[in-house]
């Protein structure tokens, strides 16, 4: 473990649902933090420094210092802005990617291999970086009601009233919440001996793709009503992708970040509503 308990965090991608779960927990910790968006909220947690940056252009600190930064929004955004970093003093680097870099690697959507194939760029330039660093690819992330996963299906739920299948559905899923992502990046800060890993992490509980699904229906105070459209998976574009991987098994070896770090994802909508933000509402 190294000494960095009181020093300031950057986090790049702030307003998302992984960064502002960031940004509450150094808070109530008291850390120092800078934090970069695209636009800044008006309200905001004591003790945060913003900065009005798009990480699509250059990136400039000006005479703004952190030893550790999170990134927290799409990996291949960073490697532009990794010489930034370490400019401004940032030794210690945690980068969230995605298990899409496998998961989507040999999609039917020529976006999706290319999403994939951006991800294993960034990390390339992640690990070369010089800092000490560490990558974090969750599988399918919820909590905040943000997301494009979860979230849109139960926007979808609650207007339809029944969700479309390919299939039976028999996929394995593994959702993790944003929230313990942070719980996991934070404690990875002041880590020295995960620096230069990578980790597959997600939550607490594997289910099916229905199962999954059905439990957007009961959180909603509805009744699980399918429809089943066989030729959804050859749909083309991301739909179809989308609709094809319904029935593939997306489930990592998730036990060892998580016993290493000391800490314990929860349960799969254990919070009700409330994980569905305004996707529920």
């Amino acid at each position: 473990m190294s000494d960095r308990g009181n020093g300031t965090v950057l986090v790049l991608g702030a307003t998302g649902q992984v960064g502002v779960c960031i940004l509450r927990r150094l808070a109530r910790a008291g850390r120092p933090m800078i934090a970069l968006c695209r636009h800044p909220p008006a309200d905001s947690l004591p003790g945060i420094e913003w900065l009005a940056r798009d990480l699509r252009q250059p990136l400039d600190l000006g005479t703004a210092k952190a030893e550790m930064a999170i990134h927290a929004t799409g990996a291949w955004h960073l490697p532009p802005h990794l010489a930034a970093l370490r400019a401004a003093g940032v030794r210690r680097l945690v980068c969230f990617s995605s298990t899409s870099k496998v998961t989507k690697a040999e999609s039917s959507s020529a976006a999706e291999r290319n999403i994939a194939g951006r991800l294993a760029a960034a990390e390339k330039a992640v690990a070369e970086s010089g800092m000490a660093w560490t990558v974090l690819r969750p599988t399918l992330i919820y909590g905040l009601g943000l997301d494009q996963n979860v979230s849109a299906a139960a926007r979808f739920i609650r207007r339809w009233h029944f969700f479309p299948l390919a299939g039976p559905g028999r996929g394995l899923r593994q959702p993790v919440h944003a929230d313990d992502l942070a719980a996991a990046a934070v404690r990875l800060l002041e880590d020295d001996t995960h620096a230069g890993r990578s980790f597959d992490i997600a939550g607490g509980e594997t289910m099916t793709y229905r199962a999954m699904i059905e439990q957007i229906f009961i959180v909603l105070g509805l009744k699980p009503r399918f429809l089943r459209l066989p030729g959804l998976g050859a749909v083309p574009g991301r739909i179809g992708a989308v609709a094809q991987r319904m029935e593939q098994d997306l489930s990592v070896d998730n036990n060892e970040v998580w016993q290493e770090l000391g800490l314990l994802p929860r349960t799969y909508l254990a919070a009700g509503r409330a994980d569905l933000g305004s996707a529920a509402t």
